[in-house]
């Protein structure tokens, strides 16, 4: 028997999709990125607990640096110096939430921009974390293991000055396909220009012999920032009972939210059927 109480505390990073639910989340988010354009001074965004307990959470500035292969690293006191952080400039309120199961909170972002403000883009990260649950304490001797998941969100927030014009390429792709499992998988190498991210959709469409045109893969919320030029995307096929035949390939990176409506890059290959096993 043991007599200690053994304790051990995860921090577990999640990325949500707008109010998608999952096992793992007890925390709904919506819009997960905000962006400031134009003469735009206040966002909101909308908390929701779909958990079966009260949650309470704290809200914090964080700053992070997009990573090629993606994700971010988080950046030090002294990375941060000459960083284009968009923290000095912003307030949210409340700055700690409690939320009884289903219930929703309101947060509040506002904006004031330097009047010399230089042409650019500016980030910081809006950091949720979640207090550990508590627990009702064991008798001395009673044998316990106390698992604690402090669960933490994290979401972009952009200040844009000047007009936004980034530029994007398709340069390359890369297909595989697995005979044991049937699944194929498409890599797609992106290359970034600009002073500014993207935000999009990546869809992959094949064409092949016979038949009509497909949509064969799908990777949503592909967001590309100035620091990073080079991106490599991974997508799974999802034709079924696909069989790797001559065709065409053609790779659409279109734009969502403030940029719906708009192709920052299309690009149309021909493939052969040895191409999805040589790579």
């Amino acid at each position: 028997m043991f007599k200690r109480l053994l304790k051990a505390t995860f921090f577990v990073s999640i990325c949500l999709f707008s109010f998608i639910n999952s096992a793992q989340a007890s925390l709904l988010v919506s819009p997960i990125r905000v962006a400031f354009e134009g003469r735009e001074r206040s966002h909101e965004i909308v908390l929701i607990n779909s958990s079966s307990e009260v949650k309470t959470y704290r809200l914090a500035w964080q700053e992070k640096l997009a990573l090629p292969s993606g994700g971010y690293k988080d950046l030090t006191a002294e990375e941060t110096v000459g960083y284009p952080s968009a923290s000095k400039m912003l307030r949210f309120s409340p700055r700690q939430v409690t939320l009884k199961p289903n219930e929703r909170q309101i947060v509040r972002l506002g904006l004031r921009r330097p009047k010399d403000l230089a042409d650019g883009e500016y980030r910081s990260h809006l950091k949720l974390e979640a207090f550990p649950p508590k627990r009702s304490k064991k008798s001395d001797g009673e044998m316990s293991i106390n698992l604690d998941v402090l669960l933490s969100y994290s979401l972009p927030v952009i200040v844009r000055q000047g007009k936004a014009n980034p530029k994007v390429e398709i340069t390359s792709k890369a297909l595989r396909f697995d005979q044991h499992s049937g699944k194929t998988m498409l890599n797609v190498n992106l290359t970034r220009t600009g002073e500014y991210s993207t935000a999009g959709n990546l869809v992959a469409y094949w064409l092949g012999e016979q038949g009509d045109e497909q949509v064969v893969a799908r990777l949503n919320n592909v967001n590309i920032y100035p620091e990073v030029n080079q991106a490599i995307k991974s997508m799974a096929w999802i034709a079924k009972d696909f069989t790797p035949s001559n065709g065409k390939l053609r790779i659409v990176y279109e734009g969502q939210q403030e940029f719906n409506g708009q192709v920052f890059a299309e690009k149309e290959f021909a493939v052969t059927a040895e191409a999805f096993t040589n790579n």
